[in-house]
């Protein structure tokens, strides 16, 4: 009488232990599907951000210069910026030492060795969307085109 006590425990343990791991399953499932989802709502989301960035060749990783080139470029140095260089266009070299992202414009803080100098990137005529969140997710060199006092 004990064994099948134990045997009809053992039963209904089991099929407690099935209910439990049908429900993981289906909750496993429900995550996989809302994964999925979302996967095919980001890359639905970046081909039409894609089609739409008309400043797309303004900004973006460049290859690794080394030497192969030589570009007609003048770079000017962070510690030359001055009230008389307001609305040149100029080639500055520096590292984004921070940058914050606030709706359409990106703030950043270039620094060449201890000068630092602060750039703003806003949605406009010459840069996308697209183009402020790469300024405000990369952490690499960056090349500023114009120079604006406010």
């Amino acid at each position: 009488m004990t064994k099948e006590k134990v045997n009809g425990a053992t039963e209904e343990e089991q099929q407690a232990q099935s209910k439990k791991a049908l429900k993981k399953q289906q909750k496993e499932a429900e995550k996989a599907a809302k994964k999925a989802e979302k996967q095919a709502k980001l890359a639905a989301e970046q081909q039409s951000s894609d089609e739409d960035d008309f400043a797309k060749d303004r900004y973006g990783l460049s290859a690794m210069v080394q030497s192969q080139q030589k570009l007609d470029r003048a770079l000017v140095r962070v510690q030359d910026l001055t009230a008389e260089k307001v609305d040149q266009l100029i080639w500055l070299r520096a590292r984004v030492h921070t940058s914050r992202a606030k709706g359409k414009q990106c703030f950043l803080v270039l620094r060449q060795q201890q000068f630092n100098v602060q750039a703003l990137v806003a949605v406009g005529d010459r840069a996308s969307k697209q183009m402020v969140k790469f300024a405000a997710n990369s952490l690499v060199l960056a090349i500023v085109e114009r120079l604006e006092f406010v």
